[in-house]
């Protein structure tokens, strides 16, 4: 079981740990170089193949991918963060269409995904 945190602050990130690590799951930053690298392969699930060039660009918020919980343990993850007021607003769970995805579009999909919630809730 494993979260991986992206363009979130230190201080963060070892909140984030320290409130799952009872619970077996491990932490993982990401940094921004490896934001072109297959969710698949960053998580050793998959063979490297032909990659993007990294871009070095950040992203203007945070996001968190969990990977491996089983459903009542990402409710238990969201109700942690939630009671510890961290605010991460972009988050995923892995799937097989996403793991073929980086990082960069996985950001864009949840942003996307976002706004079509709002927009649709007017």
């Amino acid at each position: 079981m494993q979260v991986f945190l992206f363009h979130v602050p230190l201080k963060t990130e070892k909140q984030v740990a320290q409130l799952l690590r009872p619970y077996g799951i491990s932490v993982r930053t990401i940094s921004r170089e490896q934001y072109t690298v297959p969710l698949g392969v960053l998580l050793g699930l998959r063979k490297a193949g032909r990659m993007l060039p990294s871009l070095g660009l950040e992203f203007a918020e945070p996001m968190l991918l969990m990977h491996g919980l089983p459903d009542d343990m990402v409710d238990a993850v969201l109700a942690q963060l939630k009671a510890a007021k961290i605010s991460i607003d972009l988050k995923a769970i892995t799937t097989p269409t996403n793991l073929e995805w980086n990082a960069m579009q996985m950001y864009a999909e949840l942003r996307r995904e976002r706004e079509n919630f709002f927009a649709n809730r007017k």
